[in-house]
């Protein structure tokens, strides 16, 4: 797509899975729902896009941002989405390449370009590259534990003082985290139930991110974050239905609990 223009987040992740899993799970509204944030895809070239930061599914659907610009099963999905920084707005383009490895496996591509010029510009690249390559790490975990699966979300946050990663390493001690590696097992300090093993940690400048494969309250992966300029820190608990785990009921019953926690972080 722009592979000569530098202004570009172009970023890769290998999955398993067959191009048709990663397929749903990249170029569809239920499967982009399933480990990103609410989206809505109409699966044609010309066909409403659009998001929703805030973990609503009615807002994405009801107030496309954008448009499918490509729709080639399963190897390429392309769309254009207004965005802004600084006050300045753009139409950012993406595209999503998927390539079939050895052994069950496929290469997603991510690139994003369209940027406009500028240190705000810069600054939200560089936390674009962050946070997508989280989420990419995240896309792993889901075709590795829920390919196919539809979860139930919470979502809670609030705004703190300091800087992200200055609110993050706070964030981790307050949690009982601090000087955990990828491969421990936890279970969180001071916070409604949650247990997993640590998948990512990825303390940025513009965004600081540890996920979590978790078991407790229900199977699924939770990502507790700080970003922005006005520094948040969010808490995005995805679970899935599973044999004893009713998800939409455990969503039900932990949303307030963790909207409650993330307000005494104030």
């Amino acid at each position: 797509m722009t592979d000569q223009d530098p202004r570009t987040v172009d970023l890769e992740v290998t999955v398993p899975g067959t191009p048709e899993q990663v397929w749903d799970a990249i170029a569809t509204g239920p499967g982009i729902s399933s480990w990103l944030h609410p989206t809505r895809v109409d699966e044609h070239v010309g066909g409403a896009f659009g998001f929703d930061m805030g973990g609503s599914v009615e807002a994405a659907e009801q107030a496309p941002q954008g448009v499918v610009t490509a729709y080639d099963a399963p190897h390429r999905f392309a769309t254009e989405a207004p965005w802004s920084a600084g006050g300045q707005s753009t139409t950012l383009a993406t595209e999503w390449l998927v390539t079939a490895r050895d052994e069950g496996t496929c290469v997603v591509r991510m690139v994003m370009s369209g940027f406009g010029p500028g240190d705000d510009w810069d600054d939200e690249i560089d936390a674009l590259r962050e946070g997508m390559g989280v989420a990419l790490e995240t896309l792993r975990l889901y075709l590795a534990h829920f390919a196919g699966r539809r979860p139930a979300v919470v979502d809670a946050g609030t705004t703190v003082a300091g800087p992200p990663r200055a609110a993050f390493d706070t964030l981790l001690r307050v949690v009982g985290l601090d000087g955990a590696d990828v491969g421990d097992r936890i279970v969180l300090a001071g916070t409604p139930s949650l247990a997993g093993t640590v998948e990512v940690l990825s303390p940025g400048e513009h965004r600081c991110d540890v996920v979590l494969l978790v078991d407790s309250p229900g199977p699924g992966v939770a990502d507790l974050a700080t970003y922005g300029a006005d520094t948040r820190v969010g808490v995005h608990l995805t679970v899935f239905d599973a044999p004893g785990t009713d998800a939409a009921r455990v969503a039900d019953r932990e949303q307030p609990r963790w909207t409650a926690w993330t307000e005494t972080l104030r």
